[in-house]
């Protein structure tokens, strides 16, 4: 591998013989950020190991690596825990404390990952009875010892993606991890010709929703026991009359093996799949931010357990609105796991933070606080990170940007990160996609315009129409027979869901950092968003159209 360093007040010296003793090769070294910045711009290596210390670890030391593709690692002199890691969210830190031996296995699973070869850096951690990791000297991956499964996206030379035999022993993985995408494109090894950083950064397999979600959707790991078979139509499986080991955990406890004689067998629940929910809005602030929040709040209150993300580029402020600190934002530090095929359960309850509500907990990935960090976000990246998060939680919740403009024909450089690919991606992997807008003349006009667009941008079937802040000071006589006739003439959307304008209820929650479902219950805000609960599936029929807004009529 070549490895870059940028070690001040660190013995260099230390841990260049080590890394050239392990097989590694040292791309060049940089003293101070500007020098770093400027030799990442000009030869982008596989890995840069940064010292600890905050003249060369920053915000856009790292952010500059992720651009170009390039794993960081901080390195520190002792072994007290590093402050700036979960700031920065690296996730790699490697001890060189002098005097000892500095151990590289840290590098090495994230080193395979890059170059195809994660199961044989994973083998020793999964299975403790079998040999050790490759050759000893830590030779550079691509020979004999990296036999993996090549990248779905490398191909070169014409070379059609090479496919890995499921079942086989080069693809046992961890749970929840799938190690095809990890995999990078256009990697060669030493004296070959390398492909530049942002080229391995956007090459990565383009069938990984394709691919990889279906297999996260599926079994966790390839090498996990057959599922018990179903039972028949006509009744329960066996000997003895009991269900299969599937049906048999959902039965009471105490309750008798087998249906009762002259009674009909009571059908089992059916499990609700993990989903993903995208909310939506077109510019202007038609609440979408709201609506996301109230309604993660909403389920998490009906017994599910919830994860909010915020997937905004231009201006996220779910962090900000529910009282948060967003100093480490979450979701860049999923999206950056995901990238290095290390994101699983445990990182995901480790880089999100926990809304304590009055009414009902939920997880929150906080977004970026800044928009110039906006090329965290990759595309790739947020389709890992939010299929992690769909097997992490019941609902996962999105709130994305307003842009759906994809942008190819205004940029020179096709394979330069895009903006918006955040939104895209999220919007395309979502399974159902709340659109939200203002109930006013310019955002009823905004929303029109712009419904197209994010027709032609999903992947749904139905997109499920929000109306926000439906009143009768803008709209004039009977605002919602106004709102619905609209939408249904000029943009064939025939049953919209209307939410009455309540600004205290909104205030309120503004107010005390809260949710609308903890500040304000029983408002109509939080009746019309347990509408739109209801008619995501998640409990009764959908109320009457009219009862929120009636109220409203009712009290003037």
């Amino acid at each position: 591998m070549r490895i870059a360093l940028a070690l001040p007040g660190i013995d260099a010296d230390q841990v260049e013989l080590a890394l050239l003793r392990a097989g590694h090769r040292i791309a060049w070294r940089a003293i101070d950020r500007e020098e770093l910045l400027r030799q990442l711009a000009d030869d982008a290596p596989d890995v840069v190991l940064v010292a600890d210390d905050p003249a060369v670890a920053t915000l856009d030391v790292v952010g500059a690596g992720d651009l170009l593709g390039v794993r960081t690692c901080l390195v520190r002199a002792d072994d007290a825990a590093s402050a700036s890691a979960r700031l920065l969210g690296v996730h790699d830190v490697l001890r060189a404390v002098p005097g000892r031996a500095i151990d590289l296995s840290v590098l090495r699973a994230p080193f395979d990952a890059l170059e195809g070869g994660i199961e044989d850096a994973a083998a020793p951690r999964l299975r403790s009875g079998d040999a050790a990791l490759g050759s000893a000297d830590g030779s550079e991956p691509g020979g004999a010892a990296a036999s993996g499964p090549r990248s779905l996206g490398s191909r070169r030379d014409g070379e059609p993606a090479a496919a890995s035999e499921p079942g086989g022993a080069s693809v046992r993985r961890r749970a929840g991890r799938d190690p095809a995408p990890a995999a990078e494109a256009g990697a060669a090894g030493a004296g070959g010709e390398r492909a530049s950083g942002i080229r391995r950064l956007l090459g990565r397999s383009a069938s990984r929703r394709d691919g990889a979600t279906d297999a996260g959707r599926g079994d966790s790991a390839s090498d996990a026991p057959p599922p018990a078979a179903s039972p028949s139509a006509d009744g329960p499986t066996g000997a003895a009359g009991a269900p299969p080991p599937a049906l048999a955990d959902l039965r009471v406890p105490g309750a008798p093996p087998g249906p009762v004689a002259g009674e009909a067998p009571v059908p089992a629940p059916v499990a609700r799949p993990n989903r993903v929910i995208a909310v939506w809005g077109p510019a202007g602030a038609p609440g979408r931010t709201l609506i996301a929040t109230t309604l993660a709040a909403e389920l998490a209150a009906r017994g599910l357990h919830v994860c909010l993300v915020d997937a905004d580029t231009y201006g996220g402020t779910i962090a900000p609105s529910l009282g948060l600190l967003d100093e480490a934002p979450g979701f860049a530090a999923a999206c950056r796991l995901a990238a290095s095929d290390a994101l699983d359960a445990a990182e995901l309850d480790r880089v999100s933070v926990d809304y304590g509500g009055s009414t009902a907990a939920f997880r929150v990935l906080t977004g970026i606080g800044r928009p110039h960090r906006w090329p965290e976000l990759a595309r790739d990246r947020v389709i890992g990170a939010l299929e992690q998060a769909r097997r992490w939680c019941d609902v996962v919740v999105v709130d994305v940007g307003f842009n759906l403009e994809t942008d190819e024909e205004l940029s020179s450089d096709l394979l330069s990160p895009r903006r918006n690919a955040a939104t895209i991606a999220a919007l395309r992997t979502a399974d159902e996609v709340v659109a939200v807008g203002a109930a006013d003349p310019v955002g009823i006009t905004r929303l029109l315009r712009t419904h197209a667009d994010l027709l032609e941008t999903v992947t749904v079937d139905d997109v499920h129409v929000v109306v926000n802040r439906v009143r009768s000071s803008v709209l004039g006589v009977d605002p919602a027979g106004q709102v619905r006739q609209t939408l249904d003439r000029f943009g064939g959307i025939p049953d919209p869901l209307l939410i009455a304008d309540d600004p205290a209820a909104a205030d309120a929650a503004l107010l005390g950092a809260r949710t609308v479902v903890d500040a304000a219950p029983r408002s109509p805000l939080r009746q019309g968003v347990s509408a739109l609960a209801d008619r995501l599936g998640y409990g009764e029929a959908a109320a009457p159209r009219r009862s929120a807004w009636g109220r409203l009529r009712r009290t003037g």
